[in-house]
């Protein structure tokens, strides 16, 4: 289960500062030196066609068109991007800022490490829960309970049938560091349904840890659930029926743009 709102068109700052590319660097080096500029956007028309850098404009002529010095391949990332995977494309490559842009190369905004600092304080747990807790009420017309238990992960019934190796490695990481999120389960009746969290449970499960905090909802009764009955069709019985893909997830999927064109996803 994904937030709606932990995307990165909901924490990019609108509206960045830009630059255009016949721009001369005496009318912009001043500016960049006052507002503490290290980088700027550079845009022509809306479209993201480079980055320039300050360190880049030292030892040139003021003359010198920002076209000319600019970084023309820049890796950008698309606004239904999932902020987890912003922070680890961030931490990866060693980005302090990842500009925002739609499958045209428009530029739409710019994240920079706070802000994906930002995302990760505003955790949305919560509101998954609460989701969840409608969605059964309004279909089942059930009552149910919430509490914190610890939870044993072998017999989880996964309703996810694959998770990506590149957001494991994050997941496994975190578990190591003590950073992970509780995950979210239905109980019901004996049986217990993974709601949210199926990389961390294989997580989990390849570092041979064998119980994991968790959210548990459950059920007042037991009742026919769609989520356990689509989890049968796929012969999803327990996290080791998951299969681990060998690529990157679709939620961090970055965007790479050469001379303002979009090339590839990478």
């Amino acid at each position: 289960m994904r937030s709606p709102n932990n995307k990165a068109e909901d924490f990019m700052t609108k509206n960045p500062e830009t630059v255009s590319p016949d721009a001369v660097l005496e009318d912009i080096l001043l500016k960049m030196k006052e507002r503490r500029r290290d980088g700027l956007l550079v845009v022509k028309g809306k479209s993201l066609v480079g980055i320039l850098f300050y360190v880049d404009t030292l030892l040139q002529s003021p003359k010198t068109k920002v076209n000319e010095i600019m970084e023309k391949k820049v890796v950008a990332v698309p606004p239904e991007m999932d902020m987890q995977g912003v922070a680890r494309l961030m931490f990866r490559r060693g980005f302090s800022r990842l500009p925002v842009v739609d499958k045209q190369g428009k530029l739409l905004g710019l994240l920079r490490n706070y802000d994906v600092i930002r995302a990760s304080i505003e955790r949305v747990t919560p509101r998954k829960i609460e989701t969840t807790k409608k969605m059964i009420s309004a279909i089942h017309k059930v009552g149910m309970s919430i509490k914190r238990e610890e939870i044993k992960i072998q017999t989880l019934i996964p309703t996810q049938p694959k998770v990506y190796l590149d957001e494991l490695r994050a997941r496994e990481y975190e578990l190591q560091k003590g950073l992970a999120e509780p995950i979210l389960i239905i109980r019901n009746g004996s049986r217990e349904i993974l709601v949210d969290g199926h990389h961390r449970v294989v997580a989990a499960g390849n570092l041979k840890i064998e119980k994991m905090k968790a959210y548990v909802i459950t059920l007042d009764k037991e009742i026919s659930l769609g989520l356990e009955k689509n989890a049968e069709k796929q012969g999803l019985k327990n996290p080791k029926d998951i299969e681990i893909v060998d690529g990157y997830s679709p939620y961090a999927l970055p965007i790479v743009l050469e001379n303002g064109e979009v090339k590839k996803l990478v």
